[in-house]
């Protein structure tokens, strides 16, 4: 199975980027699987260059980084629109890179989460990012409501790890009158997922 999977690695047309990445040790030197991918990816090894790029552009420029930068600051989620567009599938006026996700999410929630004297309750997985959760509790604080009443948290079936389409399909529809949100991730990552593993 070693042997097989060691083939798989030289024949991927895409194995040569990992050169381009830092991958972490353990303590006797040697190289860890990384698989956290979806949450802190490996660092690349062009991002110290490039942030002390931007370092050296602030101290000789100071504010006029905004527009004068060798990559300047203001119109920055420009820039990063077209490879998100792609990544998402979608035009790049659909797409904007803003923020981090917890404030995205308040953002959201203020938007959109407006609870009335019937539909006052937020859907979401009982295993949610904890800065997720957080986000959604100081929205239910925020509007004068309690955890116990105004929060269902749904969780995988006994002995599965991970949330199943037609169990969250059926929970919505049997709390839909009450429901205001529905929050779901777009990684569905289970309790005591490893990043990192001995090769």
């Amino acid at each position: 199975m070693r042997a097989q999977a060691a083939a798989l690695d030289a024949a991927d047309p895409l194995a040569g980027f990992a050169q381009e990445f830092h991958h972490p040790h353990d303590s006797q030197g040697r190289k860890l699987l990384y698989f956290g991918g979806h949450s802190l990816g490996l660092q690349p090894k062009s991002a110290a260059a490039m942030i002390e790029q931007e370092l050296a552009d602030w101290r000789r420029l100071g504010v006029l980084g905004h527009h004068e930068a060798a990559r300047p600051w203001i119109p920055y989620h420009e820039r990063a629109a077209p490879a998100l567009a792609e990544l998402a599938g979608a035009m790049e006026g659909e797409v904007v890179a803003m923020n981090s996700l917890t404030v995205n999410l308040h953002l959201m929630m203020v938007s959109f989460f407006r609870p009335d004297a019937t539909r006052n309750t937020v859907l979401i997985e009982s295993s949610a990012f904890p800065s997720d959760r957080y986000a959604v509790v100081s929205q239910l604080e925020f509007h004068g409501l309690t955890l116990s009443q105004n929060l269902i948290e749904i969780q995988p079936r006994h002995g599965e790890r991970t949330l199943r389409t037609a169990d969250m399909i059926e929970r919505i529809e049997r709390e839909g009158s009450r429901l205001a949100l529905v929050l779901l991730p777009g990684v569905n990552t289970s309790r005591g997922n490893f990043s990192t593993c001995r090769r």
